[in-house]
């Protein structure tokens, strides 16, 4: 029965100031992060992580609970185990820096002891030296020591810290009742929490299929374990506009500009009320979602434990869609053969940084845009070692004038030797950049050889072709520009 209360009373210690915290999930946004945690609508009062400003904080009742006489108290200190032992730590740091201080000192005093000849003999001399010596060695192996100490002091501090990084929290005072057994959370804002983010993309060539998972590493230091609890990770700024500019026409004698005010709007969060507390033989293992509202989308990780001072790994979605393997060479460029894929997702990626991966091998780091929902999106994973692509110029004529002197001729024309040296058919894609006339008298041609697959009005052409092992294709590119010659 000892053995059990001591247990108990070691229990409630741990939690200490925050042993009435009941955080039921997160909501981690691009710019901010914010903790919903439950109230019990018996007592009047309850800790708030961090330091919260009244103006920040939201009661999320759906209208079922009614919230009055509502205050916060900051507080600056926080009398819990975890706060204790880190201001145990940096006294005992202190003590100790002086500590070896106070050794250094003795040290530098018995090196510049000096001797005179005429106050002491030689024999003096030999004992004052050698009682010397030992000194500063012993107190040299002194130092040694009070600094092993003070590095592990250093150490148990940097991993307290870690787990509670502040030692401010709040009050809040409230009176509050519901009806129909609703819950009653309040939600703020939090600094406590950090995360890094980031996409895991895996490329299989043989099965054409791309894997993408959704991850973060996510720490926090409240000093408090958050158990079995929801994280909502949003796609997008917690602060967005809500409404476009005001229309206001624009008049050509203004000369100075109207200043237009911008309106901003908090994003609706959405409510998690998640069950009541299971016994840890019933516990529920970590799941992920995907969630769309009206207007946004967020993923949405289930039965999450996020451990104080831990980084916490979190999968948000693991998804595999069909892809379509080909090569693209810019030849508008350096002319090198990217290994690509293309494919539809059925869910909004933001733009993050991703890991890429082609059969399992990592590739590279990379920070890629917005993967759109049901749009064709491209990846491109490298350079294909195995396509050689050799460019060459064939006619390079510069700016000459014809017809009677009127007009002014350039004329250019590469050929594109591309080789397939892989064990496998390849399909192909080769770009260049075709210039556009943005004047009437200014003509392009190109020059007709090889027929090209696409032609877009930016300019950008492709040609596509498929290679079997070893097999070499010819491609001629080329145009002539025609223009107006001015004297």
């Amino acid at each position: 029965m000892k053995k059990i209360n001591s247990l108990l009373i070691v229990s409630l210690l741990s939690t200490g100031v925050y042993a009435n915290i009941d955080v039921k999930s997160l909501d981690i946004y691009k710019n901010r992060t914010f903790i919903n945690q439950k109230l019990n609508t018996n007592d009047s009062s309850v800790d708030l992580i961090g330091k919260v400003r009244f103006e920040d904080i939201r009661f999320l009742n759906n209208g079922e609970c009614k919230v009055s006489n509502v205050s916060i108290i900051s507080n600056n200190y926080s009398s819990d185990t975890i706060s204790s032992k880190i201001q145990e730590y940096k006294q005992k740091i202190a003590f100790k820096t002086n500590e070896i201080t106070s050794v250094k000192n003795v040290i530098q005093n018995l090196s510049s002891i000096k001797f005179e000849k005429d106050a002491v003999n030689l024999k003096n001399i030999k004992e004052v030296s050698t009682y010397t010596q030992k000194e500063v060695e012993a107190n040299y192996n002194l130092v040694y020591k009070l600094q092993l100490e003070l590095r592990k002091y250093n150490q148990e501090l940097n991993e307290l810290t870690n787990k509670k990084n502040s030692n401010v929290y709040s009050k809040l005072n409230y009176n509050a009742t519901c009806k129909n057994g609703s819950n009653l959370v309040v939600s703020y804002p939090t600094f406590n929490i950090s995360k890094n983010s980031f996409y895991e993309i895996n490329t299989s060539s043989k099965d054409k299929k791309v894997e993408i998972k959704n991850k973060s590493f996510i720490t926090q230091a409240s000093g408090y374990d958050f158990k079995n609890i929801n994280i909502n990770m949003y796609t997008y700024n917690y602060t967005n506009a809500v409404n476009p500019q005001i229309f206001r026409p624009q008049y050509l004698d203004i000369v100075s500009p109207r200043i237009m005010k911008k309106t901003y709007a908090q994003a609706d969060a959405v409510m998690e009320m998640s069950a009541p507390a299971m016994m840890k033989s019933s516990r529920v293992a970590p799941s992920f979602s995907y969630n769309e509202t009206t207007t946004k989308a967020f993923f949405k990780a289930s039965h999450i434990d996020l451990l104080s001072g831990i980084k916490n790994a979190v999968t948000f979605s693991n998804d595999s869609y069909k892809a379509k393997n080909e090569i693209e060479i810019d030849g508008y460029s350096s002319s090198n053969a990217f290994y690509k894929v293309d494919f539809k997702s059925d869910k909004l990626y933001s733009t993050q940084n991703t890991k890429l991966y082609l059969d399992g091998t990592f590739i590279g780091q990379s920070y890629i845009g917005e993967i759109k929902k049901d749009k064709k999106t491209s990846l491109y994973l490298g350079i294909d070692s195995f396509i050689d692509v050799k460019k060459d110029l064939i006619k390079d004529m510069k700016e000459k004038p014809f017809f009677s002197m009127s007009k002014l001729k350039t004329e250019k024309l590469w050929k594109y030797t591309i080789t397939n040296n892989s064990k496998e058919e390849k399909t192909i894609t080769l770009v260049e950049r075709l210039p556009v006339s943005k004047h009437e008298d200014i003509k392009v041609t190109l020059i007709p050889n090889t027929n090209y697959t696409k032609k877009e009005d930016n300019g950008k052409i492709s040609y596509d072709i498929t290679l079997k092992p070893s097999e070499e294709k010819i491609i001629d590119f080329g145009y002539i520009v025609e223009k107006p010659y001015k004297k």
